[in-house]
């Protein structure tokens, strides 16, 4: 039966939907102190829950996750249910894993206490992942950092004094470029940053230019040291979600494939994700812009310094968004 279930589920990666901006659909949320719990309505056991805070386009994406992936795959949801960053980061997690406790006991759910997460975060809410990664990584199948806008929103280092933003929360962030302790369980995570290039962020003194700059340096930084990430460098018309669900869902579906475990029982306890081996993705070579197998990767290129993708198909997907730094397509994959 688990076997066919695996079998089911990777049946369904395959199909790639065209996708529309979703409201929830009409099973109420339950409502916390400072979540909202969606489950899918059809009672079916959850293999994992999408987290998201609600700041910026939070609860449009999580509309969507509801809409094509939950009833399907069986993805719970939980929005916080604040439109602001009212959250302290060293808050966060801990408030994730009492609600998701308190859950599995009140709504019959019992896998809720131990079911992977999968994590999404719009603008300045990149704060949540980056802590998230640091506090539990083990229980993080893939993350999203979705139209960061800053730079430092995509650093994965650890080790830092904290800091504080203007918004008023802490943060574990290092200076741009300085990721020089990312721990083997974060490496593990499957990570995309989706940055928008035609996205103008309207602050005072803020420069597109020069925070693309530093997220891209804060990402190659993670790659060299062996993290499973990539960038797609889009071209939207505002900092909303804007045509980028197909290249999410795909990326959501490929990564739940490739580290859940076909037997995995939250229920009975904590699973243990798929180690992923990073020979088994594709590359992309930054010299040439072409995309090839990690094990025929051209001998002059350097893997470590190209984004890691994690199947053909999904390469192929993320080819037809991705751009590079000058607005170009990239090449075909090999």
């Amino acid at each position: 039966m688990k076997t066919l279930i695996h079998f089911l589920l990777l049946c369904f990666i395959a199909a790639t939907p065209g996708i529309a901006n979703a409201a929830p659909p009409a099973p109420a949320a339950a409502a916390t102190t400072e979540w909202e719990l969606w489950l899918p309505p059809s009672g079916k056991p959850v293999i994992a829950v999408f987290v998201a805070p609600r700041w910026g386009d939070g609860a449009n994406m999580v509309g969507i996750i509801q809409k094509n992936l939950g009833e399907q795959l069986g993805i719970a949801t939980l929005l916080t249910r604040e439109d602001k960053m009212s959250f302290k980061e060293d808050h966060f997690v801990p408030s994730i894993a009492k609600t998701l406790t308190t859950a599995a006991a009140a709504k019959s759910h019992p896998e809720l206490a131990h079911a992977p997460l999968i994590l999404w975060s719009h603008s300045n809410s990149a704060a949540y992942i980056q802590r998230s990664l640091i506090d539990f990584p083990e229980r993080i199948i893939a993350y999203c950092f979705f139209k960061s806008a800053y730079g430092h929103n995509n650093d994965l280092g650890t080790g830092a004094a904290a800091t504080t933003s203007p918004y008023g929360y802490s943060s574990p962030i290092l200076k741009d470029g300085e990721a020089k302790s990312i721990p083997k369980t974060t490496a593990q995570v499957i990570g995309l940053s989706i940055w928008d290039m035609n996205d103008r962020i309207k602050s005072p003194g803020y420069n597109q230019d020069n925070e693309r700059a530093a997220m891209l340096k804060n990402m190659t930084e993670a790659r060299k040291q062996g993290a499973l990430v990539h960038v797609a460098l889009v071209r939207g018309t505002h900092h909303m979600i804007d045509g980028q669900q197909d290249l999410m869902l795909s990326f959501f579906k490929t990564a739940i494939a490739l580290r859940l475990p076909p037997d995995a029982a939250p229920a009975k306890g904590p699973v243990k994700l798929n180690t992923i081996a990073e020979s088994s993705g594709f590359i992309q070579d930054e010299a040439t812009k072409t995309i090839h197998p990690y094990t025929s990767f051209p001998a002059s290129g350097k893997r470590s310094e190209g984004w890691w993708l994690p199947s053909r198909d999904y390469a192929t997907l993320w080819n037809n968004y991705a751009l590079n730094a000058k607005g170009t397509v990239a090449a075909p994959v090999k």
